[in-house]
């Protein structure tokens, strides 16, 4: 069998700091990173409720879509107030391992803190709370379920209905969300030799060859005695060349112009049903992902001259026949737990009977 697994010496910690933004500063992570089930629950119906917008147009689940990876099949997301984001929405799957959550934006190390941003920022508007902040939670208060949900995720509180604590309960809800059974996990860390096609091993191969290097960047982390599971991402900032809008990434954060066009590189779990990709989403299949990086990072980008210029010098460009592009869309397809995708402890609700 072959056994790629990248072991890190240590860990990235998270921060767990929150920001205040639009004067509400919502709670921070349990300190023992466990949530009961009660807050989990909770989080789990705010994340489909469409009233937790301002103008009850859209809910957490309108640009995270189970089926999807929890993102959404549009190259960006629209908001509450019908106005394009700016960058393509990420699956949440296992999100709550990671240490950097954004495309471009190192400030956001928490899932309260990015939670808080899509509720209140302003420009655009995602959920378009600001300045109705009230109203969205009497709202909330109104309804008789959400008064026994809110009283038993949180019986010390006199009043459990605040911003802080619907931060902690949505985080607590994609925190829970795991896709650990994968084809590839079966395979590498189980021993189930039947768990790859011949076609996804010799797309692994692939993968990881120094030809290719997509291991370098995807990385397979299992820390030592695979404590967590993989993440498929050093969770680096690299610029790729790749992007049609004029979105200079992490440049607009330090204001450093050596970061212009570098975003994070986005885990791997559930690629296949994740598309479109990158940033912007401007790749709109993995096929055409490969090709771009068979181009070297030239097919799918832009025309802007700094853009080439910041290409990461491993995007080089190589040579596959259809066969071995085959194989590694094989492989990459094998990264998908199908159970996770269809696990009805994640799913709306409000419509499950």
């Amino acid at each position: 069998m072959l056994h790629v697994t990248y072991l890190l010496g240590a860990a990235l910690s998270i921060a767990a700091l929150i920001i205040t933004i639009r004067g509400c500063s919502p709670a921070e992570a349990p300190a023992s990173g466990d949530s009961s089930q009660a807050i989990v629950e909770l989080g789990r119906r705010l994340f489909y409720d469409r009233r937790l917008s301002a103008n009850g147009q859209i809910a957490c689940a309108t640009c995270h879509r189970q089926e999807l990876g929890f993102s959404d099949g549009r190259p960006v997301p629209i908001g509450a107030a019908g106005v394009l984001l700016r960058r393509n929405a990420p699956g949440l799957f296992n999100s709550g391992e990671l240490a950097s959550l954004t495309w471009a934006n190192p400030d956001i190390r928490s899932l309260e803190q990015q939670i808080a941003r899509a509720l209140f920022v302003t420009d655009p508007p995602e959920m378009g709370v600001a300045g109705y902040e009230i109203i969205v939670i009497d709202r909330l208060r109104a309804d008789r379920g959400y008064i026994r949900q809110f009283t038993a995720a949180f019986p010390a509180d006199a009043d459990p209905f605040t911003w802080s604590r619907i931060t902690e309960a949505l985080a607590a809800f994609v925190r829970s969300l795991a896709a650990r059974n994968t084809p590839y996990d079966r395979y590498v860390y189980h021993g189930e030799r039947a768990a790859l096609s011949e076609s996804a091993r010799r797309g692994m191969a692939l993968f990881f060859s120094p030809g290719l290097a997509c291991g370098h960047c995807h990385v397979d982390i299992a820390p030592p005695h695979r404590a967590t599971p993989p993440r498929w991402s050093d969770l680096a900032y690299v610029a790729t060349g790749v992007g049609q809008s004029a979105d200079r990434g992490l440049a607009e954060y330090t204001e450093n112009p050596a970061d212009a066009y570098r975003f994070r590189v986005p885990p791997l779990r559930n690629v296949a049903v994740t598309a479109p990709y990158m940033h912007d989403g401007s790749l709109p299949t993995l096929e055409a992902v490969i090709r771009f990086y068979e181009s070297g990072g030239r097919q799918g980008a832009g025309a802007e001259p700094e853009r080439a210029a910041a290409r990461h010098p491993l995007i080089a460009g190589f040579v596959l026949s259809d066969e071995e592009r085959r194989d590694l869309i094989a492989f990459l397809e094998a990264l998908t737990d199908t159970e996770a995708l269809q696990n009805p402890a994640f799913a709306d609700p409000f419509r499950v009977k």
